[in-house]
């Protein structure tokens, strides 16, 4: 297909869109139209650096390094149109399509705030779109917002259809972010993992172990699918504070694991945190998705290392130097049931 020419502003055609299409084009989604300027040749971000010695399961998908594709989007959900961004493999690096993240940010933050995590997978075989909200400040919205993204993903208008897996699907969110997937996990049963940066909640309104420090809710939501928590030590409370969710999906026999980084706040995985603070949250989302989209058994061990290699700038820190001495960190999965990462974890 030939390039489209720089000048040309517009283009307006009911088209199958793919990952080789260039410039700005016309997209049907159901009987909604849009338009879908996206990167390709002008890439943003490129040569974001694989996590060290990450082992993929039978090669699931390829796509390990080079460059990634970058996509700014706008997509239909049943509150109107919503900005999003798409970052996917380098397609001259895949073998097959990569498991699909649906993305949210923090409350009320933008897409910029949780980028990190989405150049990170993408640079590790996973197709990945963030979708903001369009009220920061409402679970309902960060439900309807991630549900688009997956719906978006799957159909036609995707860049990148070819490159995305559609039934290996996770999702992953920041604060508000985060604790929407409670919810969505139930309901969405195409989704398959989550990841919440602080923290796995049993609600989406909050629950003791995430920054808001209570339980505001009535009921539990029904633990679906394997999950894990990322927590700050935020708040003040027993050592087992941050497992307050992590004890009710083990207690319904899902797998799930919490880890509590010492000395972090609640805007450790946001825009302004440090690269160090983004590669020790990367080493422990990768691994969880690898294990439950990638069907990826050597996972585990990465999740349970005692010296986790994260980090080829800052050495390989002992998993007892990067975890709260304050709060237990702990695991559920694959026959281990640890109750203290800090202490030991063995069958």
């Amino acid at each position: 297909m030939a390039v489209l020419n720089s000048n040309l502003q517009t283009w307006f055609a009911k088209v199958t869109l793919t990952a080789g299409l260039m410039g700005l084009v016309t997209g049907l989604y159901g009987d909604i139209s849009l338009t879908v300027p996206f990167l390709d040749n002008n890439r943003s971000i490129a040569q974001v650096p694989p996590v060290p010695q990450t082992p993929i399961s039978n090669n699931f998908c390829g796509g390990i390094g080079g460059d990634i594709r970058v996509a700014s989007v706008q997509i239909p959900s049943p509150d109107g149109m919503l900005a999003a961004k798409i970052y996917a493999p380098d397609e001259s690096l895949q073998t097959a399509p990569c498991p699909l993240i649906s993305m949210l940010p923090g409350g009320g933050a933008g897409i910029e705030s949780v980028e990190w995590a989405a150049t990170r997978l993408a640079a590790n075989g996973y197709v990945v779109i963030i979708t903001k909200p369009i009220n920061g400040t409402s679970t309902l919205s960060y439900n309807t917002a991630v549900k688009s993204g997956i719906d978006f993903m799957l159909s036609a208008a995707n860049p990148f259809v070819a490159s995305t897996h559609d039934t290996a699907i996770g999702a992953a969110g920041w604060s508000l972010g985060g604790r929407t997937l409670t919810r969505t996990q139930r309901e969405d049963l195409r989704i398959q993992a989550i990841v919440a940066w602080d923290n796995l909640a049993v609600r989406e309104s909050g629950d003791d172990g995430s920054p808001v420090c209570t339980f505001t809710g009535s009921n539990y939501e029904t633990p679906r699918v394997p999950a894990m928590g990322q927590a700050s030590e935020t708040c003040s409370g027993s050592e087992d504070l941050k497992k307050t969710a992590f004890n009710w999906w083990r207690q319904n026999g899902v797998p799930s694991f919490v880890a509590v980084f010492s000395g972090w706040n609640h805007f450790g995985w946001g825009q302004k945190a440090s690269n160090s603070a983004y590669d020790l949250s990367h080493y422990f989302t990768i691994a969880w998705f690898d294990r439950w989209l990638k069907n990826d058994l050597a996972a585990t061990n990465r999740l349970l290392a005692p010296t986790p290699n994260y980090s080829t700038s800052s050495g390989m820190p002992k998993l007892s130097t990067v975890l709260s001495t304050k709060y237990n960190s702990a695991a559920f999965l694959d026959g281990y049931d640890c109750h203290s990462l800090q202490e030991s974890c063995s069958k």
